[in-house]
C-alpha cells in the first residue's frame, strides 16, 4: 500500500472524522507549530551574515503573512460550497473543507516540486 501525505488523507476521509478527533489533530498541529516556529526563523537568520539579517527577517514575516492570507482565502472555497450545493450545512461545510484540503495538497506538491527545482 503507497504513503500517502496527511492531506491526502484528510482530503479522502474529511467527511468522516469525529469531531474530538478533528480538535485533537488541530491542536496538537498548532502546539508543534507555536514550539518549533521560533526556532526555526531563528536558525534560518543564523544562516545570514549579520547585515542580511534584517531582510532575512522581513522575508520570513512576509512568507508568514503570505501563508496567512492563503488560509483565509480557502474559507471562500468553504463558503462557495456552502452557498452552491444542495444538502445541509454541515455536509456542505464538510464538502468545502474536502476540496480546501485538495487545494492546499495541490499547492504543497507544487511548492516542493518547485523547491527541488530551484535548488539542486
Amino acid at each position: 500500500m503507497p504513503r500517502h501525505q496527511p492531506s491526502a488523507y484528510l482530503s479522502q476521509t474529511a467527511r468522516h472524522l469525529a469531531n474530538p478527533f478533528i480538535a485533537t489533530v488541530y491542536v496538537l498541529y498548532m502546539a508543534g507549530m507555536g514550539t518549533c516556529m521560533g526556532s526555526v526563523m531563528t536558525s534560518a537568520l543564523r544562516t545570514l551574515a549579520d547585515n542580511q539579517q534584517t531582510e532575512g527577517n522581513a522575508i520570513l514575516n512576509t512568507l508568514q503573512q503570505f501563508a496567512g492570507a492563503v488560509g483565509t482565502s480557502l474559507s471562500a472555497v468553504v463558503a462557495q460550497s456552502q452557498t452552491h450545493l444542495a444538502g445541509s450545512q454541515a455536509y456542505t461545510t464538510a464538502v468545502g473543507t474536502q476540496n480546501a484540503f485538495i487545494m492546499l495538497t495541490v499547492f504543497a506538491t507544487v511548492i516542493w516540486f518547485s523547491y527541488f527545482k530551484v535548488v539542486k
